[in-house]
């Protein structure tokens, strides 16, 4: 009898412990994403989502999302124009993807393009 009481108490714990691990687990990161609705003169960006996701966390770019659910677009707050306190998509991109890949370059790490024909491929 008692290592029937152990054996399903031991179940229900493992069971517990297995829901509160996946309970809080991020959404998972498409692998690639494009980015497309903002410039209609040049080719659309597609970049590898997932490594970005991996390598700097998801707040990096989706900085109002509370952690809960899946994080809105960018463009969903900054649109092609500017609308109210965001800035309008294209000058977010450039600031925080260029930037970035700016940046890592100085610091002589491994980075992304910078150039127009290298992100806008088409």
């Amino acid at each position: 009898m008692k290592r029937l009481v152990m054996a399903i108490l031991a179940g229900v714990f493992l069971f517990a412990v297995s829901f509160a691990l996946t309970a809080g687990e991020m959404p998972k990161a498409p692998e690639k994403v494009t980015i497309k609705e903002i410039q209609k003169k040049k080719p659309p960006v597609t970049f590898n989502h997932k490594a970005h996701a991996e390598k700097f966390g998801c707040k990096e770019c989706h900085h109002k999302w509370k952690g809960e659910g899946t994080p809105q677009k960018c463009s969903e707050c900054h649109k092609a124009k500017k609308t109210g306190k965001a800035p309008k998509a294209k000058k977010v991109y450039h600031k925080r993807c260029k930037g970035c890949h700016k940046k890592m370059k100085k610091e002589g790490k491994k980075t992304g393009p910078t150039s127009c024909k290298k992100c806008h491929k088409g």
